[in-house]
């Protein structure tokens, strides 16, 4: 009889975990939806010192979701008016090997907020008249050199109510090469 129920129960798991979508949404409590160029890099053939390097991001609060003819409301799925994204910037020595530069004070901040807590973070703000989240900083290019800036393209939720579901936005960014870095000197 234990035999039974045991089967029983492995055929209820199978058909729920199939009809809800992919076992990691489940499991995780989260979701991931893909959107292009939410941000992007504000690119030069080439730049001199003191020359500023600007990165944006601007997307959406209302995201197209696969399989579905209404827009995702992303902030009322989150409650999270603030969406982050990580980066750093390396400069590479003599000897050929990359060290990460603290530029942390540097910044210009013209949208959004920084967070250097637990690292280098850019925090999107949501703007309600608008209804999109934006962010917008500048790098000041101070020596120079070889560099490579690396933005991570997954975009996350801010948010302290782990009631919710945590949505993820991935996104391309312009000018990267295949690892992710965005290249350049500074003359």
């Amino acid at each position: 009889m234990k035999k039974k129920i045991n089967y029983l129960i492995a055929f209820l798991s199978l058909i729920v975990f199939s009809s809800c979508g992919e076992p990691e949404d489940i499991v995780m409590g989260s979701k991931t939806i893909t959107i292009d160029n939410a941000i992007k890099i504000e690119t030069k053939k080439s730049y001199q010192l003191n020359d500023v390097l600007y990165v944006n991001a601007s997307f959406s609060r209302y995201l197209q979701e696969t399989g579905f003819d209404t827009l995702l409301d992303i902030y009322k799925t989150t409650n999270s008016d603030e969406y982050y994204f990580s980066y750093y910037l390396e400069k590479k020595s003599a000897y050929g090997t990359w060290s990460t530069i603290d530029i942390g004070e540097n910044l210009i901040l013209e949208k959004g907020k920084l967070n250097s807590y637990y690292g280098n973070y850019c925090l999107c703000i949501l703007d309600p008249v608008s209804n999109l989240y934006e962010f917008r900083v500048g790098i000041p290019l101070l020596e120079k050199g070889e560099y490579r800036l690396n933005i991570a393209n997954i975009i996350a939720p801010s948010y302290a109510d782990n009631s919710v579901l945590a949505l993820y936005v991935a996104t391309s960014i312009n000018d990267v090469d295949e690892n992710g870095y965005y290249n350049f000197s500074i003359n």
